[in-house]
């Protein structure tokens, strides 16, 4: 076991505590996500068109990495050394431990439908008043400035185009098979 090098993506290799195999197609990297954090959303999708289990929030991807970094931290004692490369001596390694501390509490999505997400989020809020399930039964789709606040407004409306029609899990089946694949 350990790690294998494959058409330039790193592959982890499964265990208990991690899914294996998470990563994006742009990256040269994996990390892997907590498999409790990703089983606790990954059958649910947010009514924006976000599979949960994608989301690097709610698979538990961020509180992982922030784990891991505070671990190398320590693993290698870098606030001993640190003074002694510039720049170093400005860093507050205690407060950085607090900060990777919080991140690995806070930034846990629990998804849309267990109170997840942004509590004003003006998508959800918009559906749920609206009765729809997902934003992709709503005719005001492609006008909707609610998407707006998301890093690309425009590739969720358009996945939720395409997917217009399908059940949200075949929705979701198919998002977290790309993860895999």
């Amino acid at each position: 076991m350990g790690i294998t090098l494959n058409k330039c993506f790193i592959y982890l290799p499964p265990s208990e505590k991690y899914v294996p195999f998470k990563f994006r197609s742009n990256d040269v990297y994996a990390i892997p996500m907590l498999k409790e954090a990703f089983d606790n959303v990954k059958d649910q999708m947010g009514p924006c068109g976000i599979a949960c289990g994608t989301c690097d929030l709610g698979n538990g991807t961020v509180a992982e990495s922030a784990l891991k970094l505070q671990e190398y931290l320590k693993n290698y004692g870098i606030a001993s050394w640190a003074p002694a490369v510039p720049g170093g001596s400005d860093v507050d390694f205690e407060r950085l431990d607090e900060a990777l501390s919080w991140v690995q509490t806070y930034t846990r999505c629990f998804g849309c439908q267990q109170g997840g997400g942004p509590p004003d989020c003006a998508i959800r809020i918009c559906s749920k008043d609206k009765g729809y399930e997902l934003c992709s039964e709503c005719p005001d789709l492609d006008g909707c400035e609610n998407f707006d606040w998301l890093q690309k407004p425009d590739f969720f409306k358009d996945n939720l185009r395409k997917s217009k029609g399908k059940s949200k899990n075949e929705i979701i089946d198919k998002a977290i098979s790309k993860m895999k694949n």
